[in-house]
């Protein structure tokens, strides 16, 4: 296949005009079925949201809508408790531990694992949870656990604001920003956005609600800063730090094959080591090409593609931030380039994210990832092993001038330029251990240039020592004795594995 044909060539600027998220995003999500008409079998004292429980008919529906994917984990809560307000956390969990059942949580049911869904658990459910408050004054969100994405960016705009979100629109703030937080403008919105939380407020395993800041409970403070789906508590509020809004956003798109990545990654040292883009977002992903039959030979199906996103308060900041891509090599020698994107920041989910799109599709999915500061190594390493992927959705993405910085109040433990991540994503039941075998494979040939683990994107079902990997020894130690201080009993699920 010549990525040069006419026809071909088509495909390529439908496929560029997604920019190299939308083309490869498959985070995709219902809300909770918060208004459906399911009858509560179960009460529990002092909670007001629905109460399901597995012998109740909808029990099944209820439980595969806990996890956004169709790889739906074989692990059954014993009760799904929908909560509607931090006194229904407290009774929930005062309950766990009054009935020896282990509670574990879930906001936006995002996270790859299924982690939420544990057998014979009491699953907090806090998606419906949405409250959103702007201290424009303090330049402060003050948010309940299921605020989504497209949410808050859109009352942070209202008031001239803006934040880190996820890239896409159904995704939690409460789990995303725990585990860290990789999102859209963090050059410019400090960075990882777990860094970003001011304050939260927690249940703990003993039915007490305390808030968490620098100067109370500053210990539970840094475990909320990085913790992912681990966490000994619930987390009910989160007071997060705003950052002016951009004013123009725009994005350069550059498309080369598979064999040409070499050409991508030394340009983009090249460009980082003689202009100052600490303010762009570049990302390269190896994808199948989206016209090419799944069974298409590598050589004809596989391709990379560079996309480099500028936030900026106005048009001239946003070319000048693009010109030095324009005027490389990945302009010069692409099969295919668009350059200049303009677009407003609220239309990103709906032109790249839409669940329209063929590509956002939701299908089983598992995911393995390194924090590395040689990322262009990390994708040479990974290339031919890509060759082999064992379906037409599997990508690689690299995600530069992550901009880490080590906080002593956060337990998000790296400091690395470069987040790479592997994604298995296909449709069969039947294809799950050749998927799951490809994505283990991935592993010894990109860890040994890893720095650490993003905890929100790592495959912890078959690999529990990873979750251990995603901090440094130190801050798992006092994770663990964290865990003691605050829940002696073990109300609460540890990382899947650890329990």
């Amino acid at each position: 296949m010549d990525i040069n044909e006419p026809s071909r060539r088509r495909t390529l600027r439908q496929l560029i005009g997604l920019t190299a998220l939308g083309a490869v995003n498959m985070l995709r999500a219902p809300r909770a079925l918060a208004a459906g008409k399911i009858a509560r079998a179960t009460a529990i004292p002092g909670v007001g949201g629905k109460v399901i429980s597995r012998q109740d008919a909808d029990y099944e529906v209820w439980r595969q809508a806990m996890v956004w994917h169709q790889s739906k984990p074989k692990r059954y809560p014993q009760l799904i408790v929908q909560a509607r307000s931090e006194q229904d956390v407290i009774a929930a969990v005062k309950y766990a531990a009054a009935n020896q059942l282990k509670v574990s949580v879930r906001s936006g049911g995002h996270n790859a694992n299924g982690s939420a869904l544990r057998d014979g658990a009491l699953l907090i459910d806090v998606s419906a949870m949405n409250d959103i408050v702007i201290d424009a004054a303090r330049q402060i969100a003050s948010i309940q656990p299921g605020v989504r994405s497209l949410e808050m960016i859109q009352a942070a705009r209202e008031q001239g604001f803006s934040f880190p979100v996820p890239h896409c629109s159904s995704v939690g703030l409460s789990g995303f920003t725990l585990g860290g937080g990789m999102g859209w403008n963090w050059p410019q919105c400090g960075g990882m956005a777990t860094h970003s939380i001011v304050g939260a407020e927690v249940v703990t395993a003993d039915g007490r609600l305390l808030r968490a800041t620098p100067s109370e409970n500053p210990d539970l403070y840094w475990a909320v800063r990085g913790v992912g789906p681990g966490f000994f508590g619930v987390v009910t509020r989160l007071f997060l730090q705003l950052y002016p809004a951009p004013r123009s956003i725009m994005a350069s798109s550059y498309i080369f094959p598979l064999a040409e990545l070499a050409t991508v990654t030394s340009t983009l040292d090249a460009i980082r080591q003689t202009h100052d883009v600490a303010r762009v977002e570049p990302i390269i992903v190896l994808m199948h090409h989206p016209e090419a039959p799944a069974d298409a030979p590598p050589e004809k199906s596989k391709i990379v593609f560079f996309t480099a996103f500028a936030f900026e308060d106005n048009e001239q900041a946003a070319r000048a931030a693009l010109l030095p891509f324009a005027q490389s090599a990945l302009a010069s020698k692409a099969a295919m380039k668009m350059e200049y994107q303009p677009f407003a920041f609220e239309g990103l989910y709906d032109r790249y994210f839409s669940l329209n799109d063929p590509a956002g599709r939701c299908a089983r999915y598992a995911v393995d990832n390194v924090l590395t500061d040689a990322g262009g190594k990390t994708l040479q390493a990974l290339a031919d092993h890509f060759r082999t992927a064992p379906g037409k959705d599997c990508h690689i993405l690299a995600a530069f001038n992550l901009r880490l910085q080590r906080h002593e109040d956060s337990c998000f433990s790296w400091v690395a330029d470069c987040f790479v991540g592997c994604y298995a994503i296909w449709d069969a039941e039947a294809d799950d251990s050749r998927n799951f075998a490809w994505l283990r494979q991935t592993l010894p040939l990109m860890d040994p240039l890893a720095v650490g683990h993003y905890v929100n994107e790592i495959e912890g079902r078959g690999h529990p020592e990873r979750y251990q990997q995603c901090f440094s020894a130190a801050n798992w130690q006092r994770l663990q004795s964290l865990r003691q201080q605050y829940d002696p009993s073990g109300v609460f699920h540890h990382y899947l594995g650890h329990s």
